[in-house]
């Protein structure tokens, strides 16, 4: 039984004392903190940066044991996800796959020193979502001089990005494992990222005894980490690409 049903089961009368008692996270982003006043707690704060383990943090100067019972459910249906261990301030517990991209929330059940109880929502973020996409032109072809492998005097670089880590407090990055792109991403990605779209293009160079171009583009969130891996093949006769995306 869904919640809903379950409050109509109960009726009106019990549906609105439930709802005074309920305290929810009315920012209209998921974030890593979610703060309240008058409440058994201080705040829900998202410890952890995974799609897959969960753990959050519910601090309050003198209540060592705020909450009872907690929850994740999908914000989109109230459908539970998973039940959390409740042990003193820490909440923690485990998302099964299949659940990456939706909306979450947190639900706890918690009283304060006087024996009053709410029931507390803060939402979490769905995993970072990247799009990565990219083209490569070569020109100029080098023989191999016996010594030395033949290569591409000029490599021409093209690429297209889409990051969305679904709240305010994600970041990415990017590195290049093998060769070198124009850069990617900048600083303004490391911190405090919520979405962009981003066009770049240039020279790029790759290792002409490997034959490889490979570029990882990371993004994290309270919602997970997306780790995407781009390797270009380069030959004289073809030019492959493959992209791997990974998901924590």
């Amino acid at each position: 039984m869904n919640k809903l049903a379950l409050m109509l089961a109960l009726g009106l009368t019990s549906y609105n004392t439930v709802a005074s008692n309920n305290v929810y996270d009315t920012d209209s982003n998921a974030g890593r903190v979610t703060t309240f006043y008058n409440a058994p707690i201080d705040a829900m704060v998202t410890q952890s940066t995974s799609a897959y383990n969960v753990r959050i943090y519910t601090p309050h100067f003198t209540n060592r044991r705020p909450c009872q019972s907690a929850a994740v459910y999908d914000q989109n249906t109230d459908a539970l996800i998973s039940v959390l261990n409740v042990d003193f301030q820490i909440l923690t517990g485990t998302i099964e796959k299949g659940h990456e991209y939706k909306e979450k929330y947190v639900e706890a059940t918690c009283t304060d020193e006087l024996g009053n109880r709410q029931t507390l929502r803060h939402k979490l973020a769905p995993v970072p979502k990247v799009t990565f996409n990219s083209q490569l032109n070569v020109a100029n072809w080098v023989d191999s001089d016996g010594f030395n492998p033949g290569y591409f005097q000029d490599v021409a670089y093209q690429a297209q990005l889409n990051l969305d880590n679904g709240e305010p407090n994600g970041y990415c990055r990017f590195a290049n494992l093998v060769g070198e792109t124009p850069k990617l991403l900048s600083e303004r990605h490391q911190f405090g990222l919520y979405s962009d779209v981003i066009s770049v293009s240039g020279a790029a160079k790759y290792d002409a005894r490997a034959n490889v171009l490979v570029t990882e583009v990371i993004c994290k969130g309270t919602g997970g980490a997306t780790h995407a891996v781009e390797v270009w093949h380069i030959n004289e006769q073809q030019q492959r690409r493959e992209i791997s995306v990974e998901i924590f």
